[in-house]
């Protein structure tokens, strides 16, 4: 899949069952897509989310700097120093840029199903133990914040 080349973009990533919970405050990322949508995976880099919650709030519930990690030996690569993410139910997690460098929107939507049939061309994360890979998906900006329709 080529880099969408619009001047904004939304990263869907989906957020398993197994990784809920208090203590699992990362969220893992597919190589491919994260590359692509925050660039090299050979460092750290820090940015700026703004976090709705619930997703259908008019304004941000707060705003944070958080990390998204270099790719690691094992593999991945993850959010970091994002408590609020121990609180994500499984759900696909939407970082969408604003047109301000390194500032995301960032929400969830738990209807797994409604999501994954309104976008075409997900990349799908290797297999675990714990089940299939995760989903990941590059779109177009402006991505509705609550989707209950194809």
């Amino acid at each position: 899949m080529a880099r969408v080349s619009e001047a904004r973009r939304c990263l869907i990533v989906e957020r398993h069952q197994w990784e809920t919970g208090g203590a699992q405050q990362q969220l893992q990322f597919v190589l491919a897509p994260a590359r692509r949508f925050f660039g090299s995976g050979s460092i750290d880099r820090v940015i700026r989310v703004r976090i709705f919650m619930p997703a259908s709030s008019a304004s941000p519930l707060i705003t944070k700097p958080i990390t998204i990690s270099r790719e690691y030996s094992n593999g991945t690569r993850r959010t970091n120093g994002f408590q609020e993410m121990s609180g994500v139910p499984a759900s696909f997690v939407f970082f969408q840029e604003t047109g301000q460098a390194l500032l995301y929107d960032v929400w969830w939507q738990e209807d797994k199903a409604i999501v994954a049939a309104r976008y075409h061309g997900w990349f799908q994360g290797r297999n675990t133990q714990y089940g299939r890979g995760r989903l990941s998906i590059i779109v177009n900006a402006p991505v509705p914040r609550v989707i209950s329709t194809l």
